[in-house]
């Protein structure tokens, strides 16, 4: 009962793990299409603040270089007079702009006041430079003496001091150049270039923060990503190993045992050890009625006997295998007087108790037939003639149980004769020397035994009660 129920217990139903472990991997599929998702939304993320940071580069080099620019239109008016510097300077309008421009696209990247400070700082600076270098620029206009109203109208709009109007040419020139080419400018210059390099550190440092923090998102991500597929992959391994372990092995071991025509193992998924407890169930039955038919083709019936064709098939094998043996033919003297007289039953019950008597006078190893309605054969494996007076006490037993029947049964009484495979001649046929030692006794009056000799001489001895023959022995 125990076996029975830890093979229960371990009969798991193939469907149950196969829809566990595909829930498994459509929950993993789907965690793994979500992270998927997610892992592009980081990407993008990622990406942005990376086209962040390097915008924000651009616009600090763009900011320096526009800046720089104002100053060398400036100073190349200043030093050559050349109109088209100054017009370069008033009139191109990313240079003009070019902080304005910068602060507002600063704005859609940080609202953090260092980095405005900074930049309004920086403004406020290149305004008072742009104030000098108007001033210095319509100096060099006045040391020119040309006509002012073809300048620009800005620098038109620029009045000079009343001091510096009463400078000679030359030195209006001189004083022009020293403006944008002393320590005052350059230390403003210089300090506009440091807070706008300030506050681009600050924004730069908050672009490559948020460049970090993605990137690091991203790795987590990915980690995640890569742990889901192949936990993903496990599951699938998992479903594979087991539909082998649970289908395809027990399957193919099944088969090698039908091939081999033996019982089947019952292992494997609970379908499959359903079939296979069903297999052995018809098994066990088809060996039991094979096992009925093979009794009952060489079996009689009544008896429980050898019946004639097992006692034929051994006869052949006595004669193949020239082995050492003794047939004895028995027959039930008058038997068809006990079925006229006593009726078909007790007939029956006589031939059941001669079929009892020779099992229990003969040997294990002996074969003990009925191969006819009052007719009997023994086969004595291993038997040879040294056998004579056990084979006589054994009949003299039986006649005497045999004529002393309990109840109402007649009294039995039997024939028989026996040959022995070492006494017979090299021509001689076994059956035939013990018919005729059989016929020998029903021919002295039945109720005896005759032994075959070669040269057809046969040792007779009679059972009957009657004084003149009990125990008679003789040569006929």
């Amino acid at each position: 009962m125990k076996e029975t129920k830890q093979k229960n217990c371990k009969a798991i139903p193939l469907q149950t793990v196969i829809i566990v472990t595909v829930a498994i991997g459509f929950l993993i599929s789907c965690f793994l299409i979500c992270y998927m998702h997610h892992s592009s939304r980081v990407y993008s993320e990622m990406r942005e603040a990376t086209q962040d940071y390097t915008d924000c580069q651009a616009i600090a080099s763009d900011l320096l270089a526009k800046s720089d620019a104002m100053t060398i239109y400036a100073r190349g008016f200043v030093v050559t007079g050349d109109l088209q510097q100054a017009e370069l300077y008033y009139n191109d309008p990313e240079v003009q702009n070019a902080i304005g421009k910068a602060l507002e696209d600063i704005h859609a990247y940080s609202t953090d006041e260092r980095v405005l400070s900074q930049l309004n700082n920086a403004i406020q600076l290149r305004n008072r430079l742009s104030v000098t270098e108007d001033y210095a620029m319509r100096l060099k206009v006045a040391s020119i003496g040309g006509d002012i109203s073809e300048y620009p109208k800005k620098l038109q709009g620029v009045q000079l001091l009343p001091a510096d109007s009463l400078l000679s040419p030359e030195e209006q020139d001189e004083k022009a150049r020293n403006l944008l080419f002393d320590i005052d400018y350059e230390s403003s210059k210089n300090e506009i270039s440091l807070r706008i390099t300030r506050s681009m550190d600050v924004l730069m440092s908050k672009m490559l923060e948020r460049q970090v923090e993605s990137s690091d998102h991203m790795l987590k991500v990915m980690y995640i990503q890569h742990s889901l597929t192949g936990a993903l992959m496990l599951s699938l391994l998992a479903l594979a190993v087991i539909i082998f372990t649970m289908v395809i092995f027990p399957l193919r071991r099944a088969v090698s045992s039908m091939s081999s025509a033996e019982k089947l193992g019952e292992e494997g998924a609970g379908e499959i050890q359903f079939l296979a407890q069903t297999y052995n169930r018809l098994y066990d039955q088809n060996r039991l009625a094979h096992e009925k038919l093979s009794y009952e083709a060489t079996h009689d019936a009544l008896t429980g006997l050898n019946n004639r064709a097992a006692y034929a098939s051994a006869l052949d094998g006595l004669t193949t295998d020239n082995a050492r043996a003794a047939l004895v033919l028995v027959d039930v003297d008058h038997f068809k007087n006990i079925n006229d007289h006593y009726g078909h039953d007790m007939g029956d019950a006589a031939i059941k108790s001669v079929a009892d008597a020779l099992k229990e006078a003969f040997r294990d190893e002996d074969m003990v037939c009925r191969i006819g309605g009052d007719e009997f054969a023994v086969i004595m494996h291993n038997a040879d003639p040294g056998l004579r007076s056990t084979i006589i006490d054994a009949f003299e037993n039986m006649t005497k149980k045999l004529a002393d029947p309990r109840d109402e049964a007649p009294s039995i009484t039997l024939s028989a004769g026996v040959a022995f495979t070492d006494l017979l001649a090299a021509d001689a046929d076994l059956f035939k020397s013990a018919d005729l030692a059989l016929y020998k006794v029903k021919n002295g009056g039945r109720n005896g035994l005759a032994f075959s000799y070669p040269a057809g001489v046969t040792e007779l001895i009679s059972f009957a009660p009657d004084p003149d023959r009990q125990n008679k022995e003789g040569t006929v």
